[in-house]
């Protein structure tokens, strides 16, 4: 073989559309370069023969396997030229390696059979005339999870030349017909599943290039005609999240329960929620008698706010099954009013996904609007109120325990034939003192709430929780009998009907991401109708 040009023309199969290209081993001015590369006994510019070390084949991309002169060339992980490998092994001769010469990319040959064609052909892996290799679906993982919401963007060329930019939406859907991308992103482990294509009506389902996108789950897209987006124009940006150590004394709680992130879920399966929408009628002037419509039935509360945005808690009834609110006082009032009315459902949570979708156990029994809320639910189970111990003392120190202190006073108040009355609207937990200041005269006295009011054994005694607008309890007169003293002391423990939970919340250092942040916690009763 000659160092002179000799050209090939071979079709190239990398790309879904064969082409044919044209190859040429080392041609024109670069073939000074090879003039350098051979074996004789002189080095000199005069008339005598020599062979060349080298045969370069140009090529940017360069080919991953062409024939020549009826053998097979490979190139193998390590960029080596391997000639006819063993399917068995992959082992073969190697005759050469991809490299530059001359500041040209392609196929350096070492060795070959002298007198054979040059001709390569069947080369593949490569676009001999310049194209993108193309294809119409694309998976992968990035390279950071779990992912900010709305932190992916995916970037390309589609077989057109056309460019799209596309995003997911909050629940990690792109639908984007426009562009023909569709897909779905799991934020939570960094996966994307891409396709590309033109939607098209179910009567075209059987032609050729026609897929079925109903596994997706992608609302309105079924059937799409695929077209192809060039391989390395596909780029996409991602934004995720890294986590730091927990730190038990920054953060106030034990960790060693909390998942990495210090999330935990608020919905989970076999949990209840509470569906809500909250709508208001108002500002308004009312008067005595008037009637308000709330224009909803079967309301799970009622809220009247004055023009200070302040609790009314009298003056009017109100008709949850009807949706209605009748004042019979409005004098006080700081007028005008807004009527705050609610409509709820509770259900079982059979689902929660992690784009947030949740499944019910049952179909909700009123029409929710946009701007509803789901709100977990902490099941207490069945409460009442109630008197828990009751007993007697002759002096009091000031000390709260559920046992006498000292000596058991004269008195004694009889609960078996008037017990003390206690409401689930009215009553709360606490620990209450009767301290009498005379012989028929006392003062009552809770741990927590201090001094309430005052007494006598002459009459019932039932001091007002103004939070309720109802007692705290009723003493009837009928339990008190004769011999008590100055300074003796009924002591008895109420409980109320709400349970206590403990409630933990936690702000890290940072910069502030909304300026209104509140959250509210309601005691719900199923004796109410929702």
């Amino acid at each position: 073989m000659s160092t002179g040009s000799s050209a090939g023309t071979s079709t190239e199969t990398g790309d879904v559309n064969a082409k044919t290209a044209t190859w040429q081993w080392w041609t024109g001015e670069t073939a000074r370069a090879a003039e350098v590369q051979y074996v004789g006994s002189d080095s000199t510019a005069k008339n005598y023969n020599f062979a060349v070390d080298v045969l370069f084949m140009q090529g940017d991309p360069a080919p991953t396997s062409f024939n020549m002169a009826g053998q097979r060339y490979f190139v193998n992980t390590d960029n080596g030229l391997i000639r006819n490998p063993s399917y068995s092994t992959g082992i073969g001769t190697n005759v050469g390696a991809l490299g530059t010469v001359a500041n040209q990319y392609g196929v350096i040959l070492s060795t070959w059979d002298a007198g054979t064609a040059n001709n390569p052909s069947g080369l593949t892996g490569v676009d001999a005339l310049g194209t993108s290799s193309q294809t119409d679906a694309v998976t992968f993982r990035t390279a950071v999870s779990p992912l900010f919401n709305g932190g992916f963007t995916l970037s390309g060329t589609t077989q057109d030349d056309s460019t799209f930019n596309v995003t997911p939406d909050i629940h990690g859907v792109i639908n984007n017909p426009s562009a023909g991308v569709f897909g779905v992103v799991d934020y939570n482990n960094g996966i994307a599943s891409i396709r590309f294509g033109r939607p098209v009506d179910d009567t075209h389902a059987s032609d050729p290039g026609v897929v079925d996108l109903t596994y997706m789950g992608i609302a309105g897209v079924k059937y799409v005609k695929t077209f192809s987006a060039k391989s390395d124009t596909l780029r996409y940006s991602a934004v995720g999240y890294s986590y730091l150590p927990l730190d038990q004394n920054i953060l106030g709680l034990d960790p060693v329960r909390l998942p990495t992130d210090g999330k935990v879920p608020i919905f989970r399966v076999g949990s209840f929620v509470v569906v809500g929408h909250s709508a208001t009628v108002g500002p308004a002037t009312v008067t005595n008698g008037q009637t308000i419509n709330c224009a909803r039935v079967r309301l799970s509360r009622i809220r009247i706010l004055d023009a200070a945005n302040q609790v009314i808690n009298l003056g009017y009834t109100q008709d949850l099954e009807a949706g209605t609110v009748t004042f019979t006082d409005v004098s006080g009032y700081a007028q005008p009013i807004t009527v705050e009315h609610r409509i709820e459902d509770m259900a079982l949570v059979i689902d929660a996904q992690i784009n947030g979708q949740l499944t019910l156990s049952r179909a909700l029994t009123h029409d929710f609007p946009i701007g509803s809320y789901v709100s977990s639910a902490l099941i207490i189970g069945d409460t009442h109120a109630r008197v828990s111990t009751l007993f007697d003392q002759a002096t009091f120190d000031n000390t709260w325990q559920d046992s006498v202190v000292g000596n058991p006073a004269i008195g004694t108040f009889n609960d078996t034939l008037a017990p003390i009355v206690v409401t689930n609207k009215g009553a709360l937990t606490e620990r209450w003192a009767i301290r009498f200041t005379n012989t028929t005269a006392f003062d009552i006295i809770g741990e927590h709430t201090g001094v309430i009011g005052t007494g006598s054994t002459g009459v019932d005694a039932s001091p007002n929780n103004p939070a309720a607008g109802a007692p705290y309890f009723v003493i009837p007169a009928a339990g008190w009998g004769a011999g008590w003293a100055v300074g003796n002391v009924l002591r008895f423990n109420t409980v109320g009907a709400t349970n206590p939970i403990w409630v933990a919340r936690t702000i890290l250092q940072g910069p502030p991401t909304t300026a209104d942040d509140k959250f509210t916690l309601l005691v719900r009763g199923d004796i109410d109708q929702p």
